[in-house]
């Protein structure tokens, strides 16, 4: 029985993903993170730096990164254990890669893609311009998925969706109806997005409501636990029954100087 658990031990795969509002500020809690969980593959977003003011501890580490940075806004990266054979996928979309928002790798040991992506936010909602972007941005994000899901290749999308799916998965989403994160238009991209076979991971683990992966730094809205939930991943059905565990880690709001996003992670027997 010892080896048999020592064997399913080393065949588990965690992925994790978090928006850490800017890498240089939450440094520190992402190395944490890093310490307490040990994920493989750490997907970050909203880095808020350039490539070279990525932080170096990482390649001081058993990790090395990914980076697609952007000055002072933006900017996602992907940490992952140097022993992992990782190829980057370059991605030649003129809109998600308008701004520093998307990355995709090859994970070879699990034959998985692995999408990380920061989706804009669209607010003001009364911006036309900065509103139909962020609809345009989930056409696109539709259309590359759809090209890996034909490819016959497994899929994962972690990160920032910016998009409050289903009405109990804000505290109080009469507040963010007219929102650019709870109109119906964006709810109904995500949807579009799901349609493709995609598999939301929240809604297998949790009941809605159940969970928040974002408190807005106003109104004491992580002391009235007033969050949404926008954080998720979205895997192919043939790795679905892989997944043995999704875990969003709360506590990560509560510490000092936090990000307004929580770290999440899933474990794969793969």
């Amino acid at each position: 029985m010892r080896l048999w658990n020592l064997v399913f031990s080393l065949i588990m795969t965690i992925i994790a993903s978090w928006n850490v509002n800017s890498i240089r500020v939450r440094f520190n809690h992402v190395k944490n993170f890093l310490n307490k969980v040990d994920p493989d593959i750490l997907l970050l977003q909203e880095i808020k730096c350039l490539n070279d003011e990525f932080p170096s501890f990482f390649d001081q580490s058993k990790y090395s990164a990914i980076i697609n940075g952007q000055k002072a806004k933006y900017g996602v990266a992907i940490i992952y254990k140097k022993k992992i054979d990782v190829q980057k996928i370059k991605i030649e979309n003129e809109i998600l890669e308008n701004q520093a928002r998307v990355q995709l790798i090859h994970l070879k040991s699990i034959n998985l893609n692995i999408l990380n992506i920061y989706t804009p936010n669209g607010n003001p909602i009364n911006d036309d311009e900065k509103f139909h972007f962020k609809l345009k941005w989930y056409d696109e994000l539709y259309n590359l998925s759809k090209k890996i899901n034909f490819s016959k290749e497994d899929l994962l999308i972690g990160g920032d969706f910016n998009v409050i799916e289903n009405v109990r998965d804000a505290l109080n989403f009469q507040e963010w109806e007219n929102d650019a994160l709870g109109n119906i238009k964006v709810r109904t991209k995500f949807r579009e997005l799901c349609s493709l076979g995609l598999i939301n991971l929240s809604r297998i683990f949790f009941k809605p409501g159940q969970i928040f992966s974002f408190w807005d730094y106003q109104r004491a809205c992580w002391e009235r636990n007033d969050g949404i939930l926008i954080d998720h991943f979205l895997i192919s059905p043939k790795k679905l029954q892989n997944v043995r565990e999704l875990k969003y880690e709360s506590s990560f709001r509560g510490l000092e100087k936090p990000s307004d996003h929580i770290p999440f992670w899933l474990k794969l027997n793969v």
